[in-house]
């Protein structure tokens, strides 16, 4: 039992250390990339042309006419920071929750567990 503990308490020890290294990484075959605070401004960003935080929760971003949301895309949303409660975040394309539907918006949903909204900041990518 405790070769188990200290097999896990290595493993998060080791994502702990390399989390960072990846959220910092380049992403040159990205189409888009965002940092966003958990008030919804926009820390840095690449072919985004607006973030807003309209609910808790619930962020919008809006991408230039160069990245292509028609076709077949990846898009991931990573939490940034330490919260008392880990956070799941969510992405959808062309959202009611950002007012009207607009074909260069994706809404990014942070919640804690039982479906409950949180704020969150977070590393968006657009492949």
């Amino acid at each position: 039992m405790k070769n188990i503990r200290r097999i896990a308490a290595g493993v998060l020890a080791a994502v702990a250390v390399l989390t960072p290294v990846a959220a910092y990484a380049d992403t040159p075959y990205a189409q888009a990339s965002a940092e966003v605070d958990q008030d919804g401004s926009l820390i840095q960003g690449s072919h985004i042309t607006d973030v807003w935080h309209p609910y808790r929760g619930v962020y919008c971003v809006t991408v230039d006419e160069s990245v292509d949301l028609t076709g077949p895309v990846a898009i991931h949303a990573t939490p940034i920071g330490e919260y008392s409660a880990p956070r799941a975040l969510s992405v959808e394309l062309n959202p009611q929750a950002c007012g009207e539907q607009r074909l260069d918006t994706i809404a990014v949903y942070s919640q804690v567990s039982f479906r409950v909204r949180a704020d969150a900041a977070f590393y968006l990518t657009v492949s």
